[in-house]
This record gives C-alpha cells, sequence and structure tokens, in this order.
C-alpha cells in the first residue's frame, strides 16, 4: 500500500480533481488549507476541469475538514467563563462566511448539543430567538450560549451583533432559559459581549 505521508499536496488534490487544475490551485493558494478555506464555489469553477460533479467532490471535502475541526473540540467539563466558550467555538475562525450557532447546556454549564442556527453571507448573519430556542427546548437545555464569526477577522461586536444579544437575553429570560453569553470569534482575537457589556444582563 503506498506510504501517503511521501505524497505531495498536488498528488493528494489530483485523486479528486485534475490534476492540471489541482497544479493551478495550489499555485494560486499557496497550500490545502486555504484551497478548502479561502477558495469559493466559483472560484473553484473557474479552473478548467472542475465542473459540477468535481466541484461537488470539493465541497463535500470542506465539509468534511469543517465536521472534523468541530469534532476535535475536546468537550470541557463545563463553560464557566468566557475563554472556555471562546476555545469551544474556536473552529468558526476561518469559516468564510458568518455562522450563528449555539451551544445548549445542562444545570452544571456541560454541552448537551451544538447547533448551527444560520449561514449568512461574508458579513451577514442573522438569528432569530425563535430559531435559537426551539432548538434549546429539544434539547431540554437549561441555558445556552451563542457565538458567531466575523470573517473580516476583526471580532468586534456591531451595533446588529448587540441588538441580537439584548432580543436573546429577553427571549430567555421569558422561557427560562437564560443566555450566558454571545461570543464572536475572529482571525484576529475573540470577545465577549457579556464581558464588554455586562449590563445587558442587569437591566
Amino acid at each position: 500500500m503506498e506510504n501517503l505521508k511521501q505524497v505531495t499536496d498536488e498528488q493528494l488534490l489530483s485523486a479528486f480533481i485534475p490534476e492540471a487544475s489541482a497544479k493551478g490551485l495550489l499555485h494560486d493558494y499557496s497550500n490545502l488549507y486555504n484551497v478548502f478555506r479561502m477558495a469559493s464555489d466559483e472560484q473553484l469553477k473557474s479552473y478548467q476541469g472542475i465542473g459540477e460533479a468535481k466541484l461537488h467532490k470539493m465541497q463535500c471535502l470542506r465539509e468534511m475538514v469543517s465536521r472534523i475541526a468541530l469534532q476535535k473540540v475536546k468537550v470541557p467539563r463545563g463553560l464557566n467563563s468566557p475563554y472556555a466558550a471562546m476555545q469551544y467555538f474556536k473552529f468558526l475562525e476561518d469559516k468564510p462566511v458568518e455562522e450563528f450557532w449555539a451551544v445548549f447546556l445542562n444545570t452544571k454549564n456541560q454541552p448537551l448539543g451544538c447547533r448551527c442556527i444560520t449561514i449568512g453571507t461574508v458579513d451577514s448573519s442573522l438569528a432569530q430567538p425563535r430559531e435559537v430556542f426551539s432548538a434549546a427546548l429539544q434539547h431540554l437545555a437549561t441555558s445556552i450560549i451563542v457565538a458567531h464569526n466575523h470573517p473580516s477577522g476583526d471580532s468586534e461586536p456591531s451595533s446588529e451583533d448587540l441588538a441580537v444579544t439584548r432580543n436573546l437575553i429577553s427571549a430567555g429570560e421569558l422561557l427560562h432559559i437564560p443566555l450566558l453569553d454571545h461570543v464572536i470569534i475572529g482571525k484576529y482575537g475573540d470577545k465577549s459581549i457579556r464581558e464588554q457589556h455586562p449590563h445587558y444582563w442587569d437591566d
């Protein structure tokens, strides 16, 4: 059996798309990581030999890489701090578009489950309280933490991020499933809205 550790990136990629396409992608994006994280579907299709069938293979590979990163996250004993929450959602930092996630917690702040609520565009991902708390009720959660990424890398919360947070706090109070924090993940650092705006939870 071939020792795949000796195979080049180009040879690996050529197992799924034409050799010339693999060579061109690696030339333009430098490495496999950038190919799967930075190249959009339209950019991939611009390479000769990548039609719908080959694109579908690339999409499946990209999704596998994403799920592996998610499943690699070590489940902590409890998400009891902003740092623990930010580490839990670290897999979001390289997503090319905004994704809004929620983790559903038990009475000890241990994860019962985690779900992507919405996927947006490069600079927008809206989440409605009904979508978040419907999933929380399905998991019988006693509290939740939400997170989303900023593809720009700047994790400073926008006015929209703050408005979504306040809406989720209010909805959580009505349902007795409190929002513990809303963290924002970016390449250049992460932010906890609860740390920055603790008064939102005191109103």
